[in-house]
């Protein structure tokens, strides 16, 4: 019997490989199964839900355990220690999905280049004339908050698009938190005409109106940085 992981995977290379008509439907279906998931299915290790690890003296403050990855997508488990978090960081022409798996995390999310974010910034703009397409002015963005929001094991997936939630933050509430995420495509990867997608890090710089706000873009932080699990969970056949 094909296990949970494995169709989820399989569901997720269909989804960002398929034809542009068939990708919502696809989609959908994808974050339906990713509903579903359950720490027993990945076999999540118990000692993550403990804080005795998370005390033990240069224990990093993010674990990740890499699933796969290919040059279409990349799968895998993100842990964050009691009262820690991932710093704001943008996700460049990426969708990203996140399901929960232990735990719950505060997600808060930004979006660029929307109706109110391009008026701020034709306001910085002597006259009538519009800003370049890909504006910024040493590194800084213009970025609407979408949602601040608690997620948990209960909750269903959550969506980022390449035009919508791009950048986010996430902090573990009440204990360690851990969740699976697919990215599409990966960190790495090119965008025609413009590079490799990089990650980049972000502080809010001050708030311009209500939920606009300018983004500093910063190196990654100190505090920051991340260690290694490998993959205990069921074998994946593609």
């Amino acid at each position: 019997m094909t296990s949970q992981i494995n169709t989820i995977l399989k569901q997720a290379i269909t989804t960002f490989t398929c034809k542009p008509d068939l990708f919502y439907s696809n989609l959908g279906l994808l974050m339906s199964l990713l509903d579903k998931l359950t720490a027993e299915d990945v076999n999540f290790h118990p000692q993550f839900r403990t804080e005795r690890l998370w005390t033990q003296p240069g224990k990093a403050p993010v674990t990740c355990i890499d699933i796969y990855e290919d040059h279409n997508v990349t799968m895998g488990i993100s842990i964050i220690k009691p009262g820690g978090q991932l710093p704001l960081h943008n996700h460049p022409e990426m969708h990203g999905l996140i399901k929960v798996i232990a735990g719950k995390v505060k997600i808060t999310s930004y979006s660029l280049n929307t109706e109110k974010t391009l008026e701020v910034d034709r306001r910085s703009f002597r006259g009538d004339f519009a800003p370049p397409a890909h504006y910024t002015h040493k590194r800084i963005l213009t970025a609407e908050l979408c949602s601040s929001e608690i997620v948990d094991v209960n909750s269903k997936t959550c969506l980022l698009e390449p035009n919508n939630k791009n950048l986010h933050e996430i902090h573990s509430v009440d204990g360690p938190a851990a969740f699976l995420d697919i990215l599409a495509p990966p960190y790495g990867s090119l965008i025609p005409g413009n590079g490799p997608r990089l990650c980049s890090y972000y502080s809010v710089l001050s708030q311009v109106s209500p939920k606009i706000f300018k983004l500093q873009e910063i190196k990654s932080p100190s505090w920051y940085w991340t260690d290694a699990f490998p993959y205990t969970g069921p074998q994946l056949v593609l």
